[in-house]
């Protein structure tokens, strides 16, 4: 019986250990991760999908980081003042790709 009650009490003090161990490697959450979640501006998803959906009828999507806000906004300008892309693309949704793109690349 001792023998065991021995046994018992080294498995206990191991196990205890390995718990220190491993709870050490833990990350411990800061609040400027909780604060820099909310500083993100939100993806419109409606706008985002139009994005993927309608631009690439025509062509291979771009990184959205290849260009700023201001070159995007002339770049959609540009390639929907036609009278072929309109049968693709509504001005609205157009506005819509615009303002997705601008609040993206601000970020």
């Amino acid at each position: 019986m001792i023998i065991r009650n021995n046994v018992y009490t080294i498995l206990i003090v191991f196990l205890f250990l390995i718990q220190l161990i491993t709870s050490g490697c833990s990350t411990a959450v800061t609040k400027s991760l909780h604060t820099d979640d909310l500083h993100k501006p939100k993806v419109d998803l409606v706008s985002q999908k139009l994005f993927q959906e309608k631009c690439s009828l025509c062509h291979e999507l771009p990184e959205i980081d290849e260009y700023s806000s201001e070159e995007w906004t002339d770049i959609i300008d540009y390639t929907h003042d036609t009278k072929a892309t309109r049968k693709f693309i509504t001005l609205e949704e157009s506005e819509s790709i615009k303002g997705y793109l601008e609040s993206t690349t601000q970020a």
